[in-house]
């Protein structure tokens, strides 16, 4: 995902590294249940043997909610953080998201249906993110690119997402009231098209010392030619 924003960042004069979050991509598996706290000081645990020291976190969506746990077990390690989209929405906002995703099982079926399982998420996600996106012959690669690093995740995660008896197990965070503990410096961001921009004001009024940014449209992670002004608005909220 942030392909295409590390090397603005490092010309900037910036270290940018990007962890697969435990659970995802090549990251250790071992993390079912786990608190938010936990999959938080694994990334610090990984940040200190780098010695990466003092830095700002960035996290988007469910790893906004690490960046939190980061900001408050270390703010002397964590100066700032930018979240990129916080999970922090009411549940009758989450229902509404659920027909994205209406009819998708990880189960096999008589006729081999989970082997679309995986395109479909990444098509039905990439719909959520940006509203715009339809699926042509031109964002094809996009999509293959996206369910290679879904893919990743291994049959038990994406099975767990799945299963909304699995998801119910997952010990509960509440994102919001966690941030307004948050003494640091915090960078809000969402955009028109962000499935989660309804907690954007939520997260900005909690944190005690927060700015925020709206992107137009949709969230540049999807358009590779607005990578530069994404990286600059993250340069210039880290140089202060």
């Amino acid at each position: 995902m942030y392909d295409h924003l590390m090397p603005h960042l490092a010309r900037a004069g910036f270290r940018a590294i990007a962890f697969d979050l435990a659970g995802t991509g090549r990251s250790h598996k071992k993390c079912r249940n786990w608190t938010m706290q936990q999959y938080a000081a694994d990334v610090l645990e990984a940040c200190g043997s780098l010695h990466t020291v003092p830095y700002t976190v960035v996290g988007g969506r469910f790893s906004a909610a690490v960046a939190v746990e980061m900001l408050l077990a270390s703010p002397a390690q964590v100066t700032g953080a930018v979240l990129d989209g916080v999970p922090g929405l009411a549940p009758e906002e989450i229902r509404k998201l659920t027909p994205h995703y209406a009819g998708l099982s990880a189960k096999l079926t008589a006729d081999g249906s989970w082997r679309d399982f995986p395109f479909e998420v990444i098509v039905r996600t990439l719909k959520e993110w940006d509203p715009a996106f339809e699926l042509t012959q031109e964002t094809l690669p996009l999509v293959y690119e996206f369910t290679r690093d879904y893919m990743e995740l291994g049959y038990e995660a994406i099975a767990a997402w799945a299963d909304p008896d699995a998801r119910n197990q997952k010990p509960p965070h509440d994102v919001l009231a966690r941030l307004g503990e948050v003494s640091q410096r915090v960078l809000v961001m969402t955009s028109d098209a962000d499935s989660l921009a309804p907690a954007y004001n939520r997260a900005l009024e909690r944190a005690r010392n927060s700015r925020g940014h709206k992107f137009a449209g949709n969230h540049p992670v999807l358009t590779p030619s607005r990578a530069a002004e994404w990286a600059q608005i993250l340069v210039t909220f880290a140089r202060r």
